[in-house]
């Protein structure tokens, strides 16, 4: 492979399947997934799956399936490394040179020691908060002061960096300190050889993303330090390997587990903690940034469709809500606006009024259009012809970057009444921005791909639910690896065999991986859809005994098939009859606990 796995799996993550397929298919949400006619074969119903959770395609009508970079190597026809490219440019994602091997080498090695680095990093914060120093004692009081438990404090990491300034270098002595600095944790004095924590005597919150990864901290001061120097109040690790703000959303790997329709985002590290400890774990925080395609990504890629945006309600907090607009609407982000009365943060509103006020806040939401109105409105005088003028012109723009008709006519309504200017005018102002022009979207050529045969239907059944088990269950896929009852080999030369072979490598590895990674180490192709296939159909079990019970029955019935086989193969063979038989006694008795 031209670049190396981690590169693959980034590019891969970073573009949202729907999103991309999306710009092919016209896609229709049902049943939590999305359907559209299939661009690879003709048909007049729709039988083309794409899965957001899952990350992967499938069409039950020709066997088409896959993970996104499968899709767009079919549908542009494509090499994997131009199919690479162009999703890495699509998120503005800079792929190491071709030619310098030993810089992509070098490159994922420090996003891998970034990682491991960070990882222990936030242990070592985590446990020295809960330590007995006089500064850890008064972090905690200051925690408590905010009204941050200790259930919130473990959920979110929360730690401490020491005041001394070689804290962390000291707990991690055997690390070579240019390490910890290309991982934003340390740093080196200038005109010196000497090395000191970037982070000192500072909340700090560890920032994942979502694969899980520690991928940098934000520091919060609580006091200046006794030599009187001011310092910032917050400070987030420097761009590195593997951090890029712009790029994150803090407490994007808890919101994507509240499975939420909507994602509430906010400003600030202490404002999304406040939220999920009074009970709306479905907010993410913004790191300093403006909103970029990235976060759309993110927000898109846990599942919501819509998003509340609550930003201070200063002149810098309107001119950052009218920045993040655009970029949310044009994801595909469904926006409402809220801003905080009697409070500066939702922090100090739930701490002042609570979470069941708050929730009533949210009711008061306003979408995008109304906000931005509702501005233009405070800069006109209605009372005056040249008023009434200029507000129609500043909305007719606004309501022209609107994609629904209907949207557009609610909001003609309003402002025409408000206004006291006709409907018609209002629209032929909003004609004359957008120029009337309709797009017209080119579809490749249609093809149609067979899907692999399926040779004895009970067989293949029972080795396809075997497959969907193990994948789906860890705890099967240990079970079925320690009992060494069934090999890849024995389950067929095909893609089931090494499905099942990389179920097992993950197993003995105490790894598991999802759906999209799998998709990541199987040719493009027939052994996608395979596994798409599989995906697309899983099975459900009640409970863990029902589950070791149906991975016990599929074990008999796939054992017994191939020992039929090959005695059939080998009846002449009395040494691997004998063994056969063997085999065929001893599966009667089989039983797998898991």
């Amino acid at each position: 492979m031209l670049y190396p796995q981690d590169i693959v799996s980034e590019v891969r993550a970073l573009n949202d399947i729907v999103d991309v397929v999306s710009g092919y298919v016209r896609l229709t949400a049902r049943s939590g997934s999305y359907f559209g006619l299939c661009p690879f074969h003709n048909e007049k119903t729709p039988s083309f799956s794409v899965n957001r959770d899952k990350q992967f395609y499938h069409c039950f009508g020709c066997g088409a399936g896959g993970n996104v970079l499968s899709f767009v190597m079919r549908i542009e026809n494509l090499d994997f490394p131009d199919t690479l490219k162009l999703l890495a440019d699509r998120v503005h994602f800079e792929l190491p040179k071709k030619s310098s091997s030993t810089a992509m080498k070098k490159q994922a090695a420090a996003r891998e020691t970034a990682t491991n680095l960070n990882k222990k990093a936030a242990r070592f914060y985590f446990e020295y908060l809960g330590s007995e120093s006089a500064d850890a004692r008064s972090a905690r009081d200051y925690l408590d002061e905010r009204g941050i438990n200790l259930s919130i404090r473990r959920r979110f990491g929360i730690g401490l960096s020491p005041p001394y300034r070689d804290g962390l270098l000291s707990h991690l002595s055997e690390t070579p300190p240019e390490d910890l600095v290309s991982s934003g944790l340390a740093a080196q004095a200038k005109n010196e050889s000497r090395f000191y924590d970037r982070f000192r005597k500072r909340l700090m919150f560890p920032i994942i993303d979502n694969r899980n990864r520690v991928v940098g901290f934000g520091g919060r001061l609580i006091e200046d330090d006794n030599d009187g120097v001011k310092q910032a109040k917050y400070i987030n690790t420097p761009e590195t390997a593997l951090f890029h703000k712009s790029d994150h959303l803090y407490g994007i790997n808890l919101a994507r587990k509240a499975r939420a329709d909507a994602l509430i985002i906010v400003e600030g590290y202490m404002d999304v903690i406040a939220m999920h400890q009074h009970g709306f774990a479905n907010t993410v925080g913004v790191l300093g940034t403006a909103l970029t395609d990235a976060h759309v990504r993110l927000i898109r890629n846990t599942g919501a469709s819509s998003a509340v945006l609550i930003l201070d309600s200063d002149e810098a907090g309107v001119r950052a809500a009218l920045r993040a607009i655009p970029v949310l609407v044009k994801g595909g982000i469904k926006l409402k606006i809220l801003s905080i009365p009697d409070a500066k943060d939702p922090d100090e509103y739930l701490n002042r009024f609570g979470a069941q006020q708050f929730m009533k806040l949210l009711s008061f939401a306003k979408s995008h259009i109304a906000f931005q109105v509702g501005l233009v409105r405070e800069k006109y005088d209605l009372e005056t012809t040249d008023g009434r003028v200029g507000f129609t012109q500043e909305c007719a723009k606004i309501l022209a970057e609107l994609p629904s008709a209907i949207e557009i006519d609610a909001y003609v309504s309003e402002i025409a009444a408000e206004s006291d200017i006709s409907h018609g005018a209002i629209r032929t102002e909003i004609g004359k921005i957008t120029g009337n022009s309709n797009d017209i979207i080119l579809r490749p050529p249609r093809s149609s791909r067979p899907v692999y045969k399926a040779l004895d239907k009970g067989i293949q059944k029972a080795k396809k639910g075997l497959i969907n088990l193990v994948l789906n269950n860890p705890n099967a896929a240990a079970a079925l690896e320690k009992s060494r009852c069934l090999t890849p080999e024995e389950m067929g030369g095909d893609v089931l065999g090494k499905l099942l072979g990389l179920a097992f490598e993950n197993a003995a590895d105490g790894k598991f991986l999802s759906p999209p990674d799998m998709m990541d180490f199987l040719q493009v192709g027939e052994e996608q859809q395979v596994l798409a296939e599989l995906l697309s159909e899983p099975y459900v079990y009640d409970s863990e005994p029902a589950a070791a019970k149906a991975l016990n029955d599929m074990v008999r019935r796939i054992k017994m098939s191939w020992c039929a086989d090959q005695m059939t193969i080998h009846e002449n063979n009395r040494e691997i009859m004998i063994s056969l038989q063997l085999q065929l006694k001893n599966i009667t008795s089989l039983n797998i606990t898991m």
